[in-house]
Order: C-alpha cells, then structure tokens, then sequence
C-alpha cells in the first residue's frame, strides 16, 4: 500500500515511505504472506504468520458484526483486513517491524542492486509480477499485485534499479504491454 505521507522513526532518520503486500508461493495456490516495508534507508521484508492474520480477520468480522453487516459484509471486510494488515507497518518504528517476528530480514537500499519484476498470469485476466529483490546479500523473490501504486513505491525507494518487463509502460491506470 502506498503512503505519500513520510514518518519519521523514534530516531528521526529514518522515514517509512510505503508498503507492499508480498506472497511467497508454496503449493496448490498457498502462500506465505509478507510486507515490504520500504523505508528511506532500506527494505524490510517482514514475515505475516498465520495468527496474525487471523486476529485481523476476527477483529474485522467482529468490528463488521456490531455494524450490522451480513455474512458477505463480514467476508468482505475480513479479506480486506488480512491485506490491509500492511498499513499497520505505516507508523510503527521499523526496527520494531524488524524485531516483531523471527525471519524478517532487512536489505539497505543501498545493497539493492536490481529490482526485477516479471509479469505473471495470476486468474483469466489479472496479473501479478514477479518482484526479485537483488541485493549484495541475497536475492528475495515474492508475488506482488499489479497495482501502479506499488511499482511506484518501488521506483521512488529504487529509481533506475527497478526493471520492469519489455515492453511494459503503465501511466495513470492505463497499462500497455507492447509485448506478451
């Protein structure tokens, strides 16, 4: 998700700038989740366990519940809630995010060498990119929505190292594949 709006961390260096919803593929359509968190200094890659979605899905259905909504009102806003769950990174310090679970990992932007996103079929029409992230320490792959607010969040943490498919342009929610 895309936030415009910087935050400053506790220590007034280091600003969060957005987040992204990332998927890491498994088996028969399961994924682990995760978030980008994407800062002025790095990316952190923090982990979503299955418990965290959990209580955001209760939390939603149950907020979803005392409004009177009806079972797909409640659906809805609990797969709302579980992808949403990423704006809660917007104001927490990042070392905090960095600390919260066992297995997330921090990349400095700076050892961000490439970021490569490959355009992938997801169902019928939609799609999805493929986004590698590069780095001196490793290379990071996920499954992240098509969505122009990421590739743009990408771009301003990454400018000029972020690789998009050939042949893709994309400008206020128009998209052009000239190639497939």
């Amino acid at each position: 998700m895309f936030n415009s709006n910087e935050h400053n961390s506790a220590s007034g260096s280091e600003a969060v700038v957005g987040t992204l919803f990332l998927r890491r593929m498994k088996s028969l359509g399961r994924y682990d989740a995760f978030t980008g968190i994407i800062t002025s200094q790095r990316v952190i890659l923090a982990v979503m366990t299955s418990q965290m979605l959990a209580d955001a899905a209760k939390k939603a259905k149950e907020q979803a519940k005392a409004e009177g909504k009806g079972f797909f009102g409640q659906w809805n806003d609990q797969l709302s809630a579980t992808i949403g769950y990423t704006q809660r990174y917007l104001t927490m310090d990042p070392n905090t995010a960095l600390a919260e679970t066992p297995g997330n990992v921090a990349l400095n932007n700076t050892d961000v060498q490439e970021v490569k996103l490959d355009l992938k079929n997801r169902q019928g029409n939609q799609h999805e990119f493929e986004v590698t992230f590069k780095s001196s320490v490793g290379n990071y792959s996920f499954r992240m929505d098509e969505r122009e607010a990421f590739t743009n969040l990408l771009k301003q943490a990454f400018g000029e190292r972020v690789k998009m498919p050939f042949g893709y342009l994309s400008s206020h929610g128009v998209k052009v594949r000239l190639f497939r």
